[in-house]
């Protein structure tokens, strides 16, 4: 193949290359409120134990990644982890960042919460951070994919 001949396929390469490597847009602003309401109406769910409604927020392949303890997979385990957790006495989140492109968005924040472990005499207060991953779904909701969070406490020895 001559030089003259292959030019033309070579442009159509690169211009194909440089096509598929186009940025998805960033998340609207209206984007970035339906995952904030959404991370608002999960912490409103916690408060009351609502826990079947909490898990709803999440899909269905959620990976929720407490700290020290394994992965949990999937909303039936998911479920199953929230109801075993002692009463919460309080329970906040404040989201610091809602970012993300397309159709993927994370929260970035933090947490505060109270609980009472099964035979302890006082609650136990915790403060930590968390990270959550967003996809949109078909509906155009944004559910929970991932989600980790830990404790600032230091590890006790």
């Amino acid at each position: 193949m001559t030089m003259r001949r292959a030019f033309p396929l070579l442009c159509i390469a690169v211009l194909a290359g440089v096509a598929g490597c186009q940025q998805a847009a960033p998340l609207s602003a209206a984007d970035q409120a339906a995952v904030r309401a959404s991370v608002d109406s999960f912490t409103q769910r916690v408060k009351r134990a609502d826990w079947p409604g909490a898990v709803a927020l999440y899909s269905a392949d959620v990976h929720f990644m407490p700290p020290n303890e394994p992965a949990v997979e999937g909303r039936d385990a998911l479920l199953t982890w929230m109801k075993a957790f002692p009463p919460l006495n309080s329970f906040a989140l404040r989201v610091d960042e809602v970012s993300g492109e397309g159709s993927v968005a994370y929260v970035r924040g933090h947490y505060a919460m109270s609980f009472t472990p099964p035979g302890a005499k006082a609650p136990v207060a915790d403060a930590g951070k968390f990270l959550e991953v967003h996809r949109r779904a078909a509906d155009g909701t944004w559910p929970n994919v991932a989600d980790m969070f830990n404790s600032d406490k230091p590890v006790a020895h």
